[in-house]
């Protein structure tokens, strides 16, 4: 398995990380105490999955 396909699925849980960070944002979810907690964890977990994806990248590099 070549070293694009394994960041494939890094790229896919970030994207899908985005997408419940909007969706717990949304006024349905308006009083909900761990609300606050979650949204501001959600970008450091894709802050620390992108550094550790740059790192695998770099690692892998075939030039």
């Amino acid at each position: 398995m070549s070293s694009e396909l394994k960041l494939i699925p890094i790229a896919i849980l970030c994207a899908v990380l985005s997408v419940v960070g909007h969706i717990i944002l949304s006024s349905l979810f308006s009083n909900a105490s761990w609300l606050e907690y979650t949204a501001a964890f959600i970008p450091l977990l894709m802050i620390i999955i992108v550094y550790f994806a740059f790192q695998f990248a770099a690692k892998n590099d075939d030039r």
